[in-house]
């Protein structure tokens, strides 16, 4: 009898572990299929943001660092192109993580689409400073103009979907944070 439930406790884990990986690799898959009924202008919401800010405010800065950095590594294999979402998502991942120290989860969902419209911002200032910087030569303002208009379209649509999918990742992340421990 005692073999029974411990092996019932150890699939759980198993399970809500295989839950938090098959999130992350929902990324990925979403930012490919790009669905059309969420876009604005098109564009669309910024999918890792989503999964970062609970993760890193659950786990911690140290955390929040490695996975905003295997984060930009598995978005930058996505887009072929010179530059990267690397430092964007590292600084997201521990600007997230100080997070940690208090209890998000208690506060007003709202919020939660607050910060992911800041990170939004940091993550896409970030990679369209790379952007200017390459092509400073070329001098058009109709292409800064499009570059802005991306990412306050981005921004709000993250700070939009962000209580829904970050109260339900939170939800997720602490449920198998508590099992584990």
């Amino acid at each position: 009898m005692g073999a029974g439930i411990e092996n019932k406790i150890l699939m759980k884990k198993k399970i809500n572990i295989n839950l938090s990986l098959l999130t992350f690799l929902l990324i990925p898959l979403l930012f490919l299929w790009n669905p059309s009924f969420l876009k604005l202008m098109g564009v669309q919401p910024h999918w890792s943001i989503f999964w970062l800010f609970p993760w890193a405010s659950i786990y911690g800065s140290f955390y929040g660092f490695l996975t905003g950095l295997s984060l930009g590594i598995v978005l930058d294999s996505l887009n072929y192109d010179v530059y990267t979402q690397i430092p964007g998502m590292v600084i997201c991942g521990v600007f997230f993580g100080k997070f940690s120290q208090y209890k998000l989860h208690d506060n007003n969902k709202f919020k939660y689409g607050l910060i992911c419209s800041l990170g939004s911002l940091i993550c896409n200032s970030l990679y369209f400073c790379q952007v200017i910087f390459h092509n400073y030569s070329d001098k058009s303002i109709l292409w800064f103009s499009y570059g802005i208009k991306n990412i306050f379209a981005q921004l709000f649509l993250t700070g939009l979907l962000a209580p829904i999918i970050c109260s339900w990742l939170f939800y997720l992340f602490r449920k198998n944070n508590i099992q584990n421990h």
